[in-house]
């Protein structure tokens, strides 16, 4: 490959002023660079190979390379600026980009750098883009299609492809508090009510962005090193307070804006002229106006419009938190549910926010969009629990809260946070040690209570209605999250989403149907981590990894130190195994009649064999396990 010395330039006042230096054949080639004729003489023939993506040209006896991908002509401006952009609804939430990265090598590029704030020509980045697929990532015996999965791209350490964040919990807080007794006393009374007391978490969108890369829709659960872990329906009720119970929410039908209207206490004219309505469809920031200019404060039973401003505040409860779309607009269908009111306790709200978030965590992570579409505070919640990693400090040191996710105390600065690549290193090297397979094990009385047999469902398989499409808990699976034991389990089933109305959906989508035929006996650790490393990812990044910029990772120590981790899980796991062969063999002796037989006559334990790493182990300070 021709080497040869290419110079950023920038074009300012007429003049090309010289940035910085870089090699072609960099990863990011310059949008436009010069070399000295000097530099091709006698090898002019060597840029052959870059034609597809540079256009020569020679200009006061230099030869200039033009990135024709990169370099727009100036008649595609708009406005006399390349970074204007088109006017936007003011419904419009704007993708988040989810991980800061390094500046890249010019301004000339630096607007089309950030992954999902808009390209270089102004246009924001759809929610329904795909991700495209990364070749040459080879399946398991369980999981189908890696390429197209989002942990893709974390062997390479790219970004994260989730760009846009459509939960506003903020919105529905704030409310909530402005609201007179009368109507929090309404809402408290509703399937909500429990949820509405939790306070809201700063939410870590990096270590949710690392959570999505873990979860896979082929088992509906997450894959870690050392387990697999489901969110179940006891974790959904315990940490959202949101009850599993009531009639399944079926199929909606249409509604037209007249009915819309009428059951919000508004006139269809105000909706068009407002321009709340879109394609069978209500606008957020519409019903947040309606809710701004009513006085929420001082309104109560009595008023005329608390029956309709009951209706709007749960309709944008329902748009806001768990059924988002990407124009930040919620389904007009849902009021049909709300006439008359009392109705809207009577459906299974848990069950259809519980299979919305694992039906939204699915197409996030195989690629289906680029928008967090569902409830993900949840998935914080969740590692809260089970994650010691990343369990901030506690708030009420009781075990009397519930929601249980009220408790928390989460971090709600920049610095407390995790960088993306941060959060993927502890998942990787996430170990039994760090994980809480039982969290509410001393909460027996708290879940007959107040639960209402959610636990029912750990030991089954369920089916859960999401509208017009469902999804499955698999609860042999993760039975160690019940009792603590691990089981092999048969691979799981064709998850299909369409709703089939027999007496078998029916029964799953209930109380779920029996599973004791569809996992193995009761094994050591050791047993099912051997078989769960053949069937799953395992450790996907690699063993040392680098973030231009960071501060966490870096140098020789820390590369050695990430080298010697599979040796001490190694160690770890011989361990166990060793002290659980040690109480066999004293009880085998215990029951020799010949008191000559003694240990030597047995033959010893046979370790693994250990990997073939050298270490330097003079610096102490880099062997300093987290692990203990």
């Amino acid at each position: 490959m021709l080497s040869v010395e290419l110079v950023l330039l920038q074009q300012k006042n007429l003049q090309l002023v010289v940035l910085t230096t870089m090699m072609l054949g960099s990863r990011d080639p310059p949008a436009l660079a010069y070399v000295t004729k000097g530099n091709l003489e006698g090898d002019s023939g060597s840029l052959g190979c870059y034609s597809s993506l540079f256009n020569l040209t020679v200009r006061d006896n230099k030869y200039y390379l033009f990135n024709a991908d990169m370099v727009r002509p100036k008649r595609m401006r708009s406005g006399g600026s390349s970074s204007a952009r088109p006017e936007q609804d003011e419904d419009y939430v704007p993708p988040t980009d989810v991980e800061e990265h390094p500046i890249e090598s010019s301004r000339a590029s630096a607007s089309s750098s950030g992954a999902g704030a808009s390209s270089s020509r102004g246009r924001r980045r759809s929610g329904l883009d795909p991700v495209p697929e990364v070749l040459g990532v080879p399946d398991t015996p369980l999981l189908k299609g890696l390429g197209e999965h989002i942990s893709a791209l974390c062997r390479n350490q790219e970004r994260t492809p989730i760009s846009g964040w459509r939960c506003t919990w903020k919105n529905v807080l704030t409310f909530y508090q402005a609201a007179s007794p009368a109507l929090r006393d309404a809402l408290g009374r509703t399937p909500l009510g429990s949820f509405l007391t939790i306070p809201r978490i700063q939410s870590d969108r990096r270590l949710i962005a690392a959570l999505c890369e873990r979860w896979f829709g082929d088992t509906n659960t997450f894959h870690f090193p050392c387990c697999e872990l489901a969110i179940t329906p006891l974790d959904f009720v315990m940490l959202t307070g949101i009850q599993i119970v009531g009639e399944v929410i079926p199929p909606l039908p249409d509604i037209s804006m007249d009915r819309a209207a009428a059951l919000m206490g508004v006139s269809p004219a105000t909706v068009a002229s407002d321009s709340g309505w879109e394609a069978g469809k209500v606008k957020l920031s519409w019903l947040g106006s309606i809710l701004g200019e009513v006085a929420l404060a001082v309104i109560d039973l009595d008023s005329p419009a608390f029956t309709s401003i009951l209706r709007v505040f749960l309709l944008f409860i329902l748009g806001s938190c768990f059924f988002m779309t990407d124009r930040s607009c919620v389904d007009s269908s849902f009021l049909s549910l709300m006439d008359p009111i009392d109705r809207f306790d009577t459906f299974d709200w848990g069950g259809a926010i519980y299979a919305s978030i694992l039906a939204g965590l699915s197409r996030v992570s195989r690629g289906g969009g680029r928008s967090a579409r569902f409830f993900y505070p949840f998935l914080e919640m969740w590692a809260h629990e089970y994650l010691d990693h990343f369990r901030p400090t506690l708030r009420i040191p009781d075990i009397t809260s519930f929601p249980r996710s009220s408790r928390w105390s989460a971090p709600c600065s920049k610095v407390d946070s995790h960088l993306l690549d941060k959060a993927r290193e502890e998942l990787d090297r996430l170990t039994m040690r760090r994980v809480t397979l039982r969290p509410f094990v001393d909460l027996e009385d708290m879940i007959r209570l107040l639960c209402r047999g959610a636990r029912r469902f750990l030991g089954r398989r369920v089916a859960f209605s999401c509208l017009w499409t469902c999804e499955y808990f698999l609860g042999e699976r993760v039975l160690h999250q019940c009792d603590g034991e691990f089981r092999i389990p048969l691979p799981p089933p064709e998850m299909t989403p369409v709703l089939d109305h027999d007496a078998f959906m029916g029964e799953m989508r209930t109380a779920g149907v029996p599973i004791h035929h569809l996992a193995g006996e009761v094994v050591t650790h050791s047993f099912y981590l051997s078989w769960f490393r053949g069937v799953s990812i395992g450790p996907i990044m690699r063993p040392f990894s680098t973030r231009p910029g960071a501060t966490e990772v870096g140098g020789k120590l820390v590369e050695k130190y990430f080298q010697m981790r599979p040796l001490l899980a190694i160690l770890e796991e011989d361990n166990r195994a060793l002290t659980e062969e040690n109480a066999r063999l004293r009880g085998r002796c215990a029951t020799f009649e010949d008191p000559s037989v003694t240990l030597a006559e047995i033959p010893p334990h046979q370790c693994r064999p250990r990997p073939d790493l050298s270490f330097d182990f003079d610096a102490d300070s880099a062997q300093d396990d987290d692990e203990d």
